[in-house]
Parts: structure tokens; sequence; C-alpha cells
């Protein structure tokens, strides 16, 4: 064999081997990272942006929340997520059947979500919550911040990627953090949106 011969050869294994490896697909399934939370408070049309750092919401305050995606997630089928709102409230007396004053009493408020995340065009969206804080919210007793626990939960239609605690992005931008999580045959997430309430 000459050597115009062999350097075809070897230049036709190259591009083989290119068109091979450009072709290789994906099939492997993960759950999206996060960059954190924004929020809107108001009502339509008289939303207005929420502050990055500390948050103060008054009672009876709406409040529409987003988990923002840094990387979207892959070959994902249910999705389900979960938005708690924890807060103290004022209890009337009468209402728990109590002779003394009005009482606080710690809420959880759950909403739920369901989404299909490669089935649907706005599946992938991040995620939002509108929420309404109660009108017998109070601030807490021990000076801590109140929480809007954020949970996502995702059934993979391939093999999922194992990851430990993911990766975290640390983000000025945006309020609160969000770890992602995944395993063999599903992942998830949980995150903290943190706020006070300004009232006694």
């Amino acid at each position: 064999m000459n050597k115009s011969k062999i350097r075809k050869a070897i230049v036709c294994s190259l591009l083989s081997l290119v068109c091979f490896s450009c072709s290789k697909k994906d099939y492997d399934s993960y759950c999206p990272t996060w960059r954190g939370f924004t929020y809107y408070t108001g009502s339509y049309p008289n939303y207005v942006q929420g502050r990055v750092g500390n948050v103060y919401l008054n009672p009876g305050d709406s409040i529409h929340i987003t988990a923002h995606q840094d990387k979207k997630g892959h070959l994902i089928n249910g999705t389900f997520y979960t938005w708690t709102l924890c807060v103290d409230t004022l209890v009337d007396a009468k209402d728990i059947d109590d002779p003394n004053d009005d009482v606080i009493v710690h809420a959880n408020i759950v909403y739920n979500q369901h989404t299909n995340y490669d089935g649907y065009d706005d599946g992938a969206n991040d995620p939002v919550c509108h929420m309404k804080i109660p009108a017998s919210a109070r601030r807490d007793k021990l000076g801590h911040p109140d929480t809007i626990k954020f949970v996502a939960r995702y059934i993979y239609s391939g093999q999922g990627v194992i990851v430990e605690t993911g990766n975290i992005i640390d983000n000025t931008n945006y309020n609160g953090r969000i770890t992602p999580q995944s395993g063999p045959t599903g992942g998830g997430a949980a995150g903290n949106f943190y706020f006070n309430i300004n009232a006694n």
C-alpha cells in the first residue's frame, strides 16, 4: 500500500469516528438545576416586582412566586410540584373552644401542581405558584423568618443519572436556594423562600 492510500484510509477512519460521535444521542434522564426564586406581589394588572434580599410581606398579600431553572431537565415524564406556605396565624379563641385570649397557631398551607415535563409545550417552563398570605398572619414569635417550601419530584423516562446533591447555584439576582437530586428512576429538588410578616 502506498502512502497516499494509507493517508486516505486514515482520513476516512477519522471522518467515520467524527460522524459516529456527532450522531450519539443522550438517553440519560436528569433533573434541572436551579437559580432560585423571584416573586411579585399585588393583583393583576398591578403586580409589583419583589426585591432580592430580605423580603417583607403583609397579611392578605397575594404573592406570585417562580422557581427558576438554570439548566432544563432531560427525558422527564411526570412532574409534581408542592409549595407549602408556613406561617403563624392568629386564631380567634372562640374558633378553637379556648376560653383564653386569641391564640397564635402555626399553619401549613399546601398547593400542589402536576404536569408532564416533556409532553406539553409549557411542561418544562419554570414552575409558578400563586398564593395568598392569610389576613390573620402574624410575625414569628421567635423572630425567625417564615417560609415557602418548594419540592419538585420527577419521574424519569430514561436511565437516571445519579447525583447526590446536584449543582447548587448561588446567584445574587434570586432569593433562596434550590438543591436538586437525581437517582436511577427519578429526581427532584427542594428549596426554601424566606420572608417576614409585617404584623405584630
